[in-house]
């Protein structure tokens, strides 16, 4: 291989190598001293070591002299603030939110894909006394396990599903006994047929949620809502909530590719 080659692939690793502490503090949520981040990827300590010099320089993760421990600053988060302000507080989604909200009393998620994962990109708390809870207003979740994921999984071919849920079983994510691929096609395929769909959340024991697909892409995002809270309640209105949640749903379809078309 050619110097620059080399140097070209040395730096693509550390870049990632760079990505993969920030994504296990995310796991963590906790101070990490260099022992414990060696002993968690198993890579040399000194690379280890210069990735932290680099980040901590940047201002991208503060060192606790005292404790001889690393933890993410602010500076981090602060890199996709404008993501989800640019989605949801100043995009149709955000009245598309508020307006299920009003209609349901209940919580209200929105969600796009992460690979192997959703992210929810905005939770709007319901109004009534007993709420679906999310930790973390960004928490990500195994897309194919939930509603929302659902929901998404919904507008991708057979071919794509099985290589998410066979990924998904090499990640750890799911179990191949407790989740089989017919289970998982059968529910997609309800999905499609009914515009929507209603699971338990296997994050959330005690909760269910109804999503469905937005229809047309926002800043380059494909999106999913879901309207959730305690499964008793939520399947004592699920025909309620999924007739209005189409609705919303559609609604804010149309003005997205009015808004495109008018670009």
């Amino acid at each position: 291989m050619a110097k620059a080659d080399q140097t070209k692939a040395a730096g693509v690793t550390s870049v990632l190598r760079a990505f993969e502490l920030l994504e296990h503090f995310r796991t963590v949520r906790r101070p990490q001293s260099l022992k414990d981040l060696v002993e968690a990827f198993g890579y040399p300590s000194s690379s280890i070591a210069d990735l932290l010099k680099t980040l901590s320089g940047s201002g991208y993760i503060a060192f606790d002299n005292s404790s001889r421990t690393y933890f993410p600053t602010t500076r981090l988060s602060e890199l996709g603030d404008w993501v989800t302000s640019k989605v949801v507080m100043q995009g149709p989604p955000f009245a598309t939110m508020k307006t299920l909200r009003r209609l349901t009393g209940e919580t209200v998620l929105l969600g796009t894909p992460n690979d192997l994962e959703i992210l929810y990109l905005a939770v709007f708390e319901a109004t009534q006394p007993i709420q679906y809870v999310m930790s973390g207003r960004r928490a990500h979740r195994a897309i194919v396990q939930s509603s929302v994921g659902t929901a998404l999984l919904s507008a991708e071919d057979d071919d794509f599903l099985e290589r998410i849920w066979r990924r998904s079983i090499a990640r750890g994510l799911i179990d191949r006994k407790t989740l089989p691929f017919e289970q998982l096609h059968k529910r997609i395929a309800t999905c499609r047929a009914d515009g929507y769909t209603l699971n338990r959340d296997a994050s959330n024991p005690g909760a269910a949620v109804v999503a469905a697909f937005v229809p047309a892409p926002y800043n380059g995002l494909h999106l999913a809502i879901g309207v959730g809270g305690p499964t008793e309640r939520i399947h004592a209105k699920a025909d309620k909530i999924a007739n209005v949640l189409r609705k919303q749903v559609q609604k804010l379809a149309d003005t997205l590719i009015h808004v495109k078309s008018s670009d």
